[in-house]
């Protein structure tokens, strides 16, 4: 019986075009570190939240650890954990990754492009390293990005490192689609933690979230239509 309702739980989630996660820490009566990892998901008999599994850790703790741990029973289970973004704006979020790992991954660039932001005056002391593990990265990482733009192309120019895309309307309209789109996705993660939050509150939050993403798909849809016909 137990086994059918896993089954039936884990078709209901494989078909929802959403899911969230919520994961806690906790141990056994043998003091073994596991995590439980939750599924909120919406079906057609309304909001749910299901118990997908209990995941043991042993050893030392990291939070790669925990992702490797949830990514697996995600995979065992069938369900797609994959990005949602479309191939080309992937594309442009693995073109900002290659772009700060330039700068950061060495360390003379990185130490002289610290200096060149203390030396202007600079709101921000350094750029921020992609981090899959950590949930609100991508949005963190865009952002910062987009306000070092200028202090980016201009220290990339003195480096001779050519990032023609850097300069292109077109790639620097969807980086900047995907940032606003990253930058709501960690709005809706943060107003979605917590607990007491009634069902209703969380499913409008998610509402007015996807009405959010049309229009700023709608927008970014008509300003390219708008390029071309130029």
């Amino acid at each position: 019986m137990s086994s059918n309702v896993t089954h039936v739980q884990v078709e209901d989630i494989q078909l929802a075009s959403a899911l969230s996660l919520s994961i806690d820490e906790s141990c056994d009566i043998k003091d073994t570190e596991q995590v439980t990892l939750f599924v909120g998901y919406m079906s057609s008999q309304g909001p749910k939240e299901e118990l997908l599994g209990l995941l043991p850790l042993s050893g030392q703790i990291h939070e790669e650890d925990i992702a490797n741990a949830v990514q697996k029973c995600l995979e065992d289970n069938g369900i797609d954990s994959a990005q949602t973004f479309p191939a080309e704006i992937v594309e442009v979020m693995n073109m900002v990754i290659k772009i700060i790992n330039n700068i950061l991954v060495k360390a003379l660039y990185h130490r002289q492009f610290k200096d060149f932001l203390e030396e202007i005056d600079s709101q921000f002391s350094d750029l921020l390293l992609h981090n899959k593990v950590r949930w609100l990265s991508r949005g963190n990482v865009v952002q910062r990005f987009a306000l070092c733009l200028s202090e980016i192309k201009t220290f990339l120019n003195e480096k001779n490192i050519d990032h023609l895309e850097l300069e292109e309307d077109k790639w620097l309209q969807k980086f900047n689609f995907m940032g606003d789109t990253a930058m709501k996705l960690n709005e809706l993660n943060l107003k979605l933690q917590g607990k007491g939050n009634p069902d209703y509150v969380l499913l409008e939050e998610v509402v007015c979230f996807e009405k959010n993403c049309f229009f700023l798909l709608k927008t970014w849809r008509a300003v390219n239509y708008f390029i071309l016909k130029i």
